[in-house]
């Protein structure tokens, strides 16, 4: 799942035009003053009363200056006031957010957590750890700085939901789009700036990614927006559009020239791997415990895989009958029907075998991926919370080419197998990331609605998780093929869990890292040379398979908790009516005074 999520802030402040946030934020300021004035005259006030009148205040300042450096990040969770804004990294906007988030440390600071609440101080600790991860981003690991991928990154991510979502009419947000293009040269000259003797790796995967943006650009988005009749803004439309364009060609002639850096210079180092786990995830674990736990669990899938390999085809190598698994797909223009009709299944298994509380009158829409999304087999795009209007969400399914020779097609429906599109449904839609983010609806706290504090490895772990869970509820009935592919998708996770450590903490090389998955994830050489390829820049792509072993665990630690109250609905309804919560937040929620270690 690509970050395309879902937040919604309860008091509507950040849902409205920036001078009336500047308006309310400076009116609670005053009234807050004002209180503070007549409370010292007033016997009986605690600390606890003035804390929990401080402290949503400033988490409202936070977020919101938060958003307006990133308007990408407001854009994904349903936040408006900055859709005509592209992110500013030049040298001076750097500094200046350097200089906002130490201030707003010292702010944070002077609240007396030990006075707040237990939900607001879950909340602070959220906070305080996303200020901490800000700075080693952008004081110590510098991504800006060294991988010229990210900055592709961010366009997509300031693009793609203005045409996905229907948030505003098609005119209104074709010239945000407009606003947006314009202010591409000025990005892609900070880009150039900044980032200087490039890894090798990661300068390939930047001039690949612009040549896919420089085609959504020139080819897609003026489809997606062919409704707009309006001739002024169709015309400044396809002015914003050739300058975006040959910004962007002349962004890559550039990066051809450059000579990258002749070592590997991807890693971020066992100091800062461990810093970001730590205030990203929550984890605060070694490494080596870690790859203790990696080793152990990829041994132990591996060993499933065969035997499960084994009671399809006893005769035959597990790698010949995964191979044979993944020539039963769905034929060439079938994969919308077959992902919608799975979609209906799911959701029947979970309600007969209450495994989770489901939104009863939303449904998932599924479609055909556009041909700027491409690059996706599969993906769940949830508007974010913060809309003020319904949005329907959307999977999306990618079928083959027309233009593809037949051996393409087959290569690719191989991808997609029978087997595999039933996790891919679980994962993403019933009961993943579409459940997911329905329940965050309901969460009342904002910070834990927020898509810029969410953790991957609660997010991903859930989705993740709940492929093995449903199988082992009974999905399938038992059937091994079904088996089969999701234990194939554990062992890809489990490989990046190894390479990931081991790119950035132990000189592993992209190379190493191919064969590694290669060697033990069942895959093909070049499935598995992208997967090492994303390595590079994804340092933190471990926490698919952290995620579900930490919520395996917290699963069994709260059944012991609960005892013969224990139900399996319960633990997840609960789990996920808690928002984005770091996992070692989401224990203490749901068994307060916990002591259990979150992976052992």
């Amino acid at each position: 799942m690509k970050i395309k999520v879902r937040s919604r802030l309860d008091g509507s402040c950040l849902v409205i035009g920036k001078s009336v946030i500047a308006a309310v934020l400076m009116a609670t300021s005053v009234c807050s003053a004002l209180a503070l004035v007549k409370r010292k005259g007033q016997e009986g006030e605690t600390k606890s009363e003035m804390a929990a009148a401080t402290f949503p205040s400033l988490v409202r300042e936070y977020i919101d200056d938060l958003h307006s450096r990133h308007p990408s990040l407001a854009l994904s969770s349903g936040v408006h006031a900055w859709d005509d804004k592209l992110e500013d990294f030049s040298p001076l906007a750097i500094a200046e957010e350097v200089a906002a988030i130490r201030h707003f440390q010292s702010k944070i600071a002077k609240i007396p957590r030990l006075e707040l609440g237990l939900s607001d101080l879950f909340d602070y600790q959220i906070i305080s750890s996303n200020v901490s991860s800000r700075l080693l981003e952008l004081e110590q690991i510098k991504a800006f700085e060294r991988n010229p991928a990210m900055y592709t990154e961010v366009l997509s991510t300031a693009l793609l939901p203005l045409v996905i979502f229907e948030y505003a009419p098609a005119e209104v947000r074709l010239k945000h789009l407009i606003s947006k293009e314009k202010q591409i040269p000025r990005f892609l000259e900070d880009a150039r700036a900044n980032v200087h003797r490039p890894d090798a790796t990661l300068l390939r995967v930047a001039i690949e990614n612009n040549r896919g943006m420089l085609s959504f650009i020139q080819k897609e988005l003026p489809t997606a927006f062919k409704s707009v009749a309006n001739p002024a803004l169709k015309k400044d439309f396809s002015k914003s559009t050739r300058v975006a364009s040959e910004a962007i060609e002349k962004h890559i002639k550039l990066l051809e020239q450059i000579k990258p850096d002749p070592t590997p210079s991807f890693a971020i180092g066992l100091h800062n791997y461990e810093a970001r786990l730590r205030y990203e995830e929550g984890i605060d674990m070694p490494v080596s415990a870690l790859l203790k736990i990696a080793d152990r669990e990829l041994a132990k899938t591996q060993t499933e895989f065969r035997h499960t390999a084994a009671l399809i085809d006893p005769n035959k190598s597990a790698a010949t009958v995964w191979a044979e698994v993944q020539k039963e797909h769905p034929s060439p223009g079938t994969l919308v029907r077959e992902a919608r009709n799975s979609l209906e299944r799911l959701r029947q298994f979970i309600q007969d075998k209450h495994i989770v509380g489901l939104p009863r009158d939303v449904r998932v829409e599924v479609s055909q991926s556009p041909d700027f999304m491409r690059w996706s087999t599969a993906s769940m795009w949830t508007p974010g919370p913060f809309e003020t209007r319904p949005l329907p969400s959307r999977y999306m399914i990618t079928d083959v080419d027309p233009s593809w020779t037949d051996k393409q097609k087959q290569e690719y429906l191989a991808s997609v197998n029978d087997a595999q599109l039933w996790t891919t449904s679980i994962h993403e839609a019933y009961p993943g990331h579409f459940v997911q983010g329905e329940y965050l609806n309901r969460v009342e706290s904002v910070v834990r609605r927020t898509v810029a504090f969410l953790p991957g490895s609660f997010v991903e772990g859930w989705a993740h998780y709940t492929e093995q869970m449903m199988l082992d509820e009974g999905f399938g009935d038992g059937d091994p093929k079904l088996r089969l592919g999701q234990l194939a998708d554990a062992l890809l996770r489990l490989c990046r869990f190894e390479c990931g450590i081991r790119l950035h903490t132990a000189g592993m090389t992209v190379q190493q890292a191919t064969r590694f998955f290669i060697d033990n994830g069942y895959m093909g050489e070049t499935p598995a040379k992208i997967e090492a390829s994303r390595g590079t820049f994804d340092p933190l792509y471990l926490v698919y398979s952290v995620g579900k072993l930490a919520i395996l665990k917290m699963r069994s630690d709260y059944q012991h908790y609960q005892g013969d109250n224990f139900s399996l609905e319960d633990f997840h309804n609960r789990l996920l009516s808690n928002g984005y919560a770091p996992l070692w937040i989401q224990r203490q929620m749901l068994m307060p005074g916990d002591k259990g270690k979150l992976l052992e």
